[in-house]
């Protein structure tokens, strides 16, 4: 219970920073930051409850950048409306996927969901060219109306990943969450235990493509200009896993300080230093799998153990 205390102490004087009057900087970085938290904590739903790793998140964040950006600049929709659509497209499509890909096991179903996303990249940046007609702007990209100054984005995306964090919380310490854990120990027992275990996987994943279509369509306005090579990059997924496996994969709070750590090595080192920030993930990635498995938090409670 203290440490549910600690987390919303932390959040309540997030919601107060905007009173400091900071620079514009320090609101971006942050809004950064909970971009990261949410991306990594919506895929740790899926990935580190259940044990499917899905190499192919950052489809529905690319799916909720396009969508909310065809929306806002071709149906002339505002801005909330146009994200809670993308959400629910993104939703929709992953439950079409899940259904197929979620019968396949380990390494295969990996293979499956990268493969997907790699689809959707191509799709939308050769859709275009392939049927003559102006639609995602191929490579070119789409850029957005500028209306909201840095304070809004902050808000925007501290409420939001408020809730992804809230809704892992209580999925952590429900029935569903107890069926998810079931799976990734021994899916087979699960199944003879009563659990459907296909109905569980696919809604877990669909709640997982919902979260990241809306940080996608938050994240399409916030930046004003999206194109396929960006928000489709494989390199968002990676960070997701390697945010997810630093803190601790299967927790609620381990990817929120892993994205925390990890975002802003990133805004320190990866700015200036792109090769050895990109050396540092790969060198925290072997580190974690080899030495730490339960990741940051698993480290913090073995330590308490020990005590």
């Amino acid at each position: 219970m203290r440490k549910q205390i600690v987390w919303i102490a932390v959040f309540l004087a997030l919601l107060l920073v905007p009173a400091l009057k900071l620079e514009g900087y320090y609101y971006r970085t942050l809004s950064m930051i909970f971009l990261w938290i949410g991306l990594a904590s919506a895929w740790n739903l899926t990935s580190g409850f259940t044990g499917y790793i899905d190499f192919g998140a950052v489809a529905y964040f690319g799916i909720g950048n396009y969508a909310t950006a065809l929306l806002m600049t071709k149906a002339g929709l505002p801005f909330f409306p146009a994200v809670v659509i993308s959400g629910l497209l993104s939703g929709a499509i992953a439950i079409f996927i899940g259904k197929h890909t979620m019968k396949l096991r380990g390494a295969y179903f990996g293979i499956a969901t990268l493969a997907f996303a790699e689809a959707v990249s191509q799709i939308v940046l050769e859709f275009d060219r392939t049927f003559h007609i102006t639609l995602f702007e191929g490579s070119h990209g789409i850029t957005l109306p500028i209306a909201h100054d840095e304070t809004f984005f902050y808000y925007t995306f501290l409420v939001v990943v408020g809730l992804i964090v809230f809704v892992v919380f209580l999925t952590d310490r429900n029935k569903f969450g107890y069926a998810l854990k079931a799976i990734k120990e021994a899916e087979n027992s699960a199944e003879l235990a009563g659990i459907n275990t296909q109905r569980s996987k696919v809604s877990v994943y669909a709640v997982t493509g919902v979260m990241i279509g809306v940080l996608g369509g938050i994240n399409a306005y916030w930046l004003t200009y999206i194109s396929p090579l960006d928000v489709f990059s494989v390199t968002h997924t990676i960070h997701m896993i390697i945010m997810a496996l630093f803190g601790g994969i299967g927790t609620v709070f381990g990817p929120v300080i892993g994205a925390v750590v990890l975002s802003i090595a990133n805004e320190t080192i990866g700015a200036s230093l792109l090769y050895t920030y990109l050396l540092m993930l790969g060198v925290i990635l072997l580190v974690v799998v080899i030495f730490v498995p339960s990741g940051f938090i698993g480290l913090l409670s073995f330590r308490r153990f020990r005590k």
